[in-house]
């Protein structure tokens, strides 16, 4: 086949390993080398300036840098055991309690709801047995108390700007006299002297805690 010069050569789509590519030693003479051959020394010669998709980024000069570049911070190189899996649904937290108040929300006893709450089935509430004078709403909304000596009681922890109620069983011995905070305003406008026995007592506030009304339940039941 006669000589042809660069314009009259067709043009090829793709190539093969066994293909021919012509190269011009340097000196010359004119040489012919297997793409196969070309292809391997191309790759051996930018190793070093490119990423071999093969190594998975293990050709990073500096992972530490790359992480950098990045944006990644330290939880890049955390185990798997050290994060939340989704499938868990939060079980890995060590201590519920301490994540809760971290949150900011309620404890499991006395949680808070916005909107509205539709229940279904029954349920039972449990008492809370107050050795103090204090009568703390984050634990609980039903109490007992005793007393057999004048005491002065006061109520903390009312969740604010909501509605909110609880109710006390005092039982007095020994004619013991009950004082309530100067919150409370008692239905009729007077609270009634219970004196020796148990008694049932109702709190209400509509402000948070700032006033509560109060009222009795039952006086002196049997």
């Amino acid at each position: 086949m006669a000589d042809k010069d660069y314009s009259q050569l067709s043009t090829l789509g793709s190539s093969n390993d066994s293909d021919l590519i012509a190269v011009y030693p340097s000196g010359g003479p004119l040489k012919k080398l297997a793409w196969s051959t070309f292809v391997d020394r191309v790759a051996t010669a930018i190793a070093g300036t490119y990423l071999t998709v093969a190594n998975n980024l293990s050709d990073l000069a500096s992972a530490s840098a790359a992480r950098s570049n990045l944006g990644l911070g330290s939880a890049a190189q955390l185990a798997s055991s050290a994060l939340f899996q989704v499938a868990n649904n939060l079980s890995e937290v060590a201590n519920a309690a301490t994540a809760r108040a971290n949150l900011g929300a309620a404890a499991s006893a006395s949680p808070s709801f916005t909107g509205g709450v539709t229940q279904s089935g029954s349920t039972k509430q449990s008492v809370q047995a107050v050795s103090g004078t204090d009568f703390d709403l984050s634990l609980q909304d039903f109490f007992t108390k005793s007393i057999s000596g004048n005491t002065t009681f006061t109520f903390s922890n009312a969740t604010g700007a909501v509605a909110q109620g609880f109710a006390v069983r005092l039982t007095i011995s020994s004619g013991a006299v009950d004082t309530w905070p100067a919150s409370v305003k008692w239905a009729g406008g007077t609270k009634s002297t219970l004196g020796n026995g148990s008694h049932v007592l109702g709190f209400l506030t509509f402000d948070g805690g700032t006033t509560w009304i109060g009222m009795l339940g039952a006086k002196a039941y049997a």
